[in-house]
């Protein structure tokens, strides 16, 4: 028996020396702090995802309540530009009561409208030009034909309702009248006849 094997005692597995990791044994534990690693790693991105879930909920809410007030309190400035013209419409009508006339409710009332206008053009309305104009269908409604002597045919005679732009695009059309050409101011059945008879 050699010294070597002399020293190693019985309980001990051959290759093996005090001290001494075997190779398996090694690459077990190193697989073991990977897997530890890749777990904790695993943790940490759920984490994260939790995180930025509940930020994106919190956003979202911000958001919803964000868009509530806009829609509540959007119309503020242009509600507030419009209470000076109750005030002068509450004047006049107090005013004609007092005088007993209807000259100041009337005054009154045009004053406001003149007022109101103006100030709408600060919000980008403009009035549809309609009277005396060619009729146009991107901007006018015509609501009647009516024949009168000495004006072109499709020229805008009144109006019904004005129209209005806003900053360019057409918000609503002017509902008007418009003059009919004096061949469409006949009677079709009595040109067609006429027509019909000079052919016989």
């Amino acid at each position: 028996m050699s010294d070597t094997d002399k020293e190693r005692g019985p309980d001990r597995e051959e290759g093996e020396l005090a001290g001494e990791v075997l190779p398996e044994r090694e690459e077990t534990e190193q697989g073991e702090d990977f897997a530890e690693q890749e777990e904790d790693e695993l943790e940490r991105v759920k984490s994260q995802l939790a995180y930025l879930a509940a930020e994106f909920d919190n956003y979202r809410k911000r958001m919803a309540r964000e868009k509530e007030a806009i829609v509540s309190f959007g119309n503020e400035r242009i509600l507030l530009s419009i209470l000076p013209f109750l005030d002068n419409l509450e004047r006049a009508i107090s005013q004609s009561h007092a005088s007993g006339t209807t000259e100041a409710l009337l005054s009154g009332v045009q004053m406001t409208y003149d007022q109101v206008v103006a100030e709408l053009r600060k919000f980008g309305l403009e009035q549809v030009s309609a009277v005396g104009e060619p009729f146009d269908p991107n901007l006018h409604e015509a609501i009647a034909k009516v024949a009168v002597a000495g004006k072109p045919e499709g020229t805008v005679l009144a109006e019904g309702r004005k129209g209005y732009l806003l900053s360019g695009r057409l918000l609503r059309p002017a509902q008007v009248t418009v003059a009919q050409g004096a061949a469409e101011a006949e009677t079709p059945e009595g040109v067609e006849q006429g027509s019909a008879d000079d052919e016989a």
